[in-house]
């Protein structure tokens, strides 16, 4: 009887290992660590980081510090988010790991945090500065856009505008919650579908019923609900989305769309919002996609509506005895008729 073999041979009848299927294995295996959804960002920030170093001429990997804090600079200049920045530096960091090279550990730089930090205040101090010129769309300036797209009640796009601005308005939603922020980028993963929008009769509706499934208040993706209620005004949710049914149908892909078939974008809704506020003479810069839902918050509150009950249909955060209230269906449709019948503020 024969010993065993060495190194790279048989032992025991067993077969001769296949590294390069081993390998596949792993490089497919790493692929899967990260969602799918995940790796698509992760491309683009590492596509992002690429091209910088092409650009100023500098090798990629290993990362060091310096070279990220001119990245990071780089991005924010460009007008990116803290939150996206942040983003891109971990697509950065798992490159390095992939490519075997080790944990940068960038969150411990701190250089990098410093640079981090800075961008964040800064963006910050400019966000609260825009906030402050920006203006609530309230029920009068909606009769003014309604009174625009009226004059072709006919234009398929003069009614999806409509019922897209009712539906924030109503909804207390932001406009990136029923748009998409490109005309290339519609996710049926996250953005507002044909599937998400329901009445509750077809004959006669009463409630329109609305699955958001992400916004900047839900992280996690859980969802949430939202009702629009029958108001029997002129401002009339229900009756503003049941005309657009009407023309659009129920074809799957996304549910606010332009008659080509396109996605309505944020940047869409807000320059036609603008267009059809422009005869009413207010300034149109001091209006965006977030007049809305400062305008429904206003507007709420004006008209006697509970703290609670606004925070609860604003999705905000606040102390932890808002967990525990439960709000009928009924009532929160309800607030879309108190909405429609206050006058201006």
């Amino acid at each position: 009887m024969s010993g065993p073999k060495g190194l790279g041979g048989k032992a025991g009848g067993a077969e001769k290992l296949d590294f390069g299927r081993l390998e596949g294995l792993v490089r497919g295996f790493i692929e899967a660590s990260i969602a799918p959804s995940t790796a698509r960002v992760y491309a683009s920030g590492q596509r992002r980081y690429l091209t910088f170093c092409r650009n100023s001429n500098s090798p990629p990997l290993p990362l060091t510090e310096s070279h990220l804090c001119l990245f990071v600079a780089h991005l924010a200049d460009e007008g990116l988010k803290h939150t996206s920045i942040k983003g891109y530096l971990s697509a950065i960091r798992r490159l390095q790991i992939v490519q075997g090279l080790g944990d940068p550990f960038v969150a411990s730089w701190p250089l990098l945090e410093c640079t981090l930090k800075g961008i964040k205040l800064r963006q910050a101090k400019s966000v609260a500065t825009r906030s402050k010129s920006r203006l609530p769309i309230t029920p009068n300036i909606l009769k003014h856009l309604r009174k625009f797209w009226e004059k072709d009640r006919h234009n398929t796009d003069n009614i999806m505008l409509w019922a897209a601005c009712c539906t924030c308005f109503f909804g207390f939603l932001r406009s990136g919650e029923i748009t998409v922020p490109s005309m290339r980028s519609y996710d049926p993963g996250c953005h507002l579908s044909a599937g998400d929008v329901s009445v509750d009769s077809l004959a006669s509706p009463k409630v329109v019923q609305i699955h958001i499934k992400a916004s900047k208040t839900d992280p996690f993706r859980k969802g949430v609900m939202v009702y629009l209620g029958r108001t029997d005004n002129v401002l009339c949710p229900v009756g503003a989305v049941s005309a657009y049914l009407a023309v659009r149908g129920q074809s799957p892909g996304p549910f606010f769309r332009l008659a080509s078939g396109v996605p309505l974008s944020r940047e869409v809704m807000v320059k036609r919002m603008r267009e059809a506020l422009q005869p009413s003479g207010v300034d149109i810069t001091q209006y965006s996609g977030h007049s809305f839902r400062i305008g429904a918050a206003t507007t709420a509150a004006t008209v006697g509506i509970e703290d609670s009950l606004i925070k609860t249909l604003g999705r905000w955060e606040s102390t932890a005895y808002l967990s525990y209230v439960r709000v009928p269906r009924d009532r929160l449709a309800g607030v879309s008729k108190q909405l429609a019948s206050s006058g201006d503020l």
